[in-house]
This record gives C-alpha cells, structure tokens and sequence, in this order.
C-alpha cells in the first residue's frame, strides 16, 4: 500500500479550502439559509466570508510564489 504524506494532504487542503470559503459566501448572498437574520447583516455576512476567501487565495498564491523562486 502507498504511504500517504500527511504534507500533501494539507497542502492539498489548503488549496481547496480557500475556494469553499468563496463558495459559502456566495451561497448565502444568494440564499435565506439564516432566516432570522435580516438581509443587510446576512449580506455583511456573506461579504465578509467571500473577503476572506479572496485573502487565502492570496496567502496561497504567494506561498507558491516564493516556493517557485527557490
């Protein structure tokens, strides 16, 4: 049996989970899963998961960055 690097399996996470946060904020911007919220908070909210996402994808971009200039 192959030995799994426990490395690879976060970085492959690390890649992955960025794009959820993203995907999470879009989806509650476009849905009423929280119906006790009113819209403007929801909307704050979602705004701010999708910021997030948007900043790890930066944080992962820079870390391949300076991983490919060594």
């Amino acid at each position: 049996m192959k030995n799994i690097n426990i490395g690879k399996v976060l970085s492959g996470l690390g890649i992955i989970i960025p794009f959820c946060y993203i995907a999470l904020g879009s989806a509650l911007l476009l849905t009423d899963i929280f119906p006790n919220l009113d819209k403007k908070k929801m909307s704050i909210f979602s705004v701010i998961i999708i910021l997030y996402g948007i900043f790890r994808v930066y944080k992962l971009y820079l870390k391949f960055r300076t991983r490919d200039e060594e």
